[in-house]
């Protein structure tokens, strides 16, 4: 689930590698809660993921290091959503 606007930019970045074939495997992960905000309107959360991953069959498994920000709102029953990914590297 994402933010209405983090929906936008990952449609546009599929849109974008056209309709090629894509396949990641995940070797390791790694995954630290960095930072916490209760806000007047909603929680914010920001996950720090680390680890390695393989982009192509046969290949080195490469590192990655990047921060997922979530939300979510203090009043109602919605969850968790993605409002960005943060590129640490």
């Amino acid at each position: 689930f994402t933010t209405p606007e983090m929906f936008a930019e990952l449609k546009m970045e599929l849109a974008e590698r056209g309709t090629g074939a894509q396949h990641t495997e995940v070797v390791t992960l790694d995954a630290d809660v960095v930072d916490v905000e209760e806000g007047a309107e909603r929680y914010v959360v920001s996950v720090r993921f680390t680890g390695t991953i393989r982009e192509e069959a046969g290949a080195a498994a490469e590192p990655f290091d990047e921060v997922w920000h979530l939300v979510k709102p203090r009043q109602g029953g919605s969850g968790w959503t993605l409002a960005g990914i943060q590129q640490m590297q």
